[in-house]
């Protein structure tokens, strides 16, 4: 009689299983899919989701696993190569894509996260250690953690349940993740566009920063901290990759065949920082300029869309990819000489980021708000050479910036070292930038609350509404936001972590 070996998803599957059954209605449990959903109440929809998203991450890694395993198979006959080419494919991702039916970003994605994990075999037949040990031990639980409960990154990168800092982590509570898939693709292949000039000992080191810090983050941040990893180690060619950057700038303008105009700029970071400020500095100051105009004698030129119709009374509904088309038209009509414009211009500021080692010797990089990618000290000296910049000098003096009770509003220093701390809007995921947001105090003024860092944070409206309709709490340990949710949404009120993810010095 053989034994046969579970197979590697029969834990997950029965883990789901026990989610699903546990959330069903004792009374009604409902004959099929949909009707047992809707008679879910919303705390369990909510953890058969999170469940659905541990699944998906199994299925992910197992995936990447199997096509890394496929990658290293020579081809049956010998003369095509691997496997992957014998069966019909240029490469493994286009393998994944086309038999996931995916896109080839996602199968790429999966491929190449299964060529960093996947252990090769060396001339003698005996298993080697894969390319990137860390990122292939962080993809897994942690041991004695509980695979059923912990909450991973899901296909998008996002996540319910966030820290990278230990101490604050044990203090609230927050169960451990695994590294999702997407964002060890993302960690795997800036280390590799770093790896030609580090040693394999940097390199181990470095994946082992990057994890440390990715854990529970949305992907924005999981690729801005790789990014930032992958710049301390290129140091010296970081120079270098600014040039590159700045010679690969280009701007189309082509017209549709449905009579729009297609504008595309791909632009090195120091310009994309004029651009990006400057939007969202027109948007802002768009949206919270009142209007007057009344709808029968309104002028179509001065409606805030251009659209001729009067504007809806309360919060614009209009997106926010529209409001940036029409920010950059105003900006050329402005240009052009137009009285007319919709709004005047407004001063825009670009915030840098640098710590005080790279101020004084030149060396190491700077981050620009707002943009993922880092400059190096000739782009940040060029930027101040004609920005009107707010440089945030990490580890230095700076003013005093708790008030106490004394002053109801929070200054503009106040405002920016939060917008530092939290990075536009603090709530988890959100990628409302700092000039769409207002300091919200935490405990309120008029109840008490001081005006300093501790008992502020940024927050869009949105969020903003969600805090004070849906009965959300807030608190700030060491510097971080933490969300608490209400016991309608999560029974265990785990605290969500919030603000921008640091990578330490």
């Amino acid at each position: 009689m053989t034994s046969t070996a579970p197979n590697p998803l029969a834990a997950t599957a029965a883990g789901f299983d026990a989610v699903w059954q546990g959330a069903l209605d004792a009374i009604r449990p409902g004959s099929g899919v949909a009707e047992q959903l809707e008679n879910m109440n919303d705390e369990a929809v909510l953890r058969v989701l999170d469940e659905l998203g541990a699944v998906q991450h199994a299925v992910e890694v197992l995936a990447a696993r199997v096509t890394g395993a496929i990658a290293l198979r020579p081809s049956p006959s010998r003369r095509d190569g691997t496997l992957v080419r014998a069966a019909g494919y240029a490469n493994p991702g286009v393998m994944v894509s086309e038999r996931w039916r995916v896109a080839r970003a996602r199968g790429a994605a999966i491929a190449e996260v299964g060529a960093a994990i996947t252990q090769p075999r060396g001339l003698l037949g005996e298993l080697e250690e894969c390319p990137f040990p860390a990122v292939a031990a962080a993809l897994e639980p942690a041991p004695g953690s509980d695979a059923t409960t912990a909450q991973a990154d899901g296909p998008s990168g996002s996540s319910s349940s966030a820290t990278t800092d230990g101490d604050a982590s044990a203090a609230l509570g927050s169960p451990s993740a695994p590294l999702s898939v997407d964002g060890a693709a993302v960690i795997v292949r800036e280390l590799r566009n770093a790896g030609r000039i580090c040693t394999r000992v940097e390199l181990q080191a470095a994946s082992g920063i990057a994890i440390e810090h990715a854990a529970h983050a949305p992907l924005q941040d999981v690729t801005r901290i790789a990014k930032l990893v992958r710049t301390r180690l290129d140091q010296d060619g970081r120079e270098p990759r600014d040039e590159l950057l700045r010679r690969a700038e280009r701007c189309t303008i082509h017209e549709l065949p449905t009579g729009m105009t297609l504008l595309r700029a791909e632009l090195a970071p120091e310009s994309a920082a004029f651009i990006r400020a400057g939007l969202d500095a027109l948007i802002a100051a768009t949206h919270r300029k009142p209007h007057f105009n009344h709808p029968d004698t309104a002028d179509p030129a001065h409606q805030p869309d251009g659209s001729g119709h009067p504007m809806p009374d309360g919060p614009s509904v209009i997106p926010t990819d529209r409001r940036r088309a029409i920010a950059l038209t105003e900006t050329f009509r402005h240009l052009a000489g137009c009285s007319r414009a919709a709004t005047e211009l407004t001063p825009v500021t670009v915030i840098i980021r640098t710590d005080h080692d790279t101020l004084e010797t030149g060396l190491g990089a700077a981050t620009i708000d707002g943009i993922d990618e880092p400059i190096g000290p000739g782009a940040l000296r060029r930027l101040a050479a004609d920005a009107n910049l707010i440089p945030m000098i990490l580890n230095g003096p700076s003013q005093v910036l708790d008030l106490g009770t004394s002053t109801r509003l929070f200054t503009r220093g106040q405002k920016l070292a939060l917008a530092e701390r939290d990075g536009g809007c603090a709530w988890t995921g959100c990628t409302h930038p700092p000039s769409f947001t207002e300091a919200h105090h935490i405990r309120w003024w008029s109840q008490g609350g001081p005006t300093n860092l501790d008992n502020g944070i940024l927050l869009c409206p949105f969020h903003h509404h969600r805090i004070h309709d849906d009965h959300w709490t807030i608190t700030v340990q060491n510097g971080i936001p933490w969300f608490i949710p209400p016991s309608h949404i999560d029974r265990h009120q785990t605290p969500i972590r919030g603000g921008r993810l640091h990578l330490a010095a």
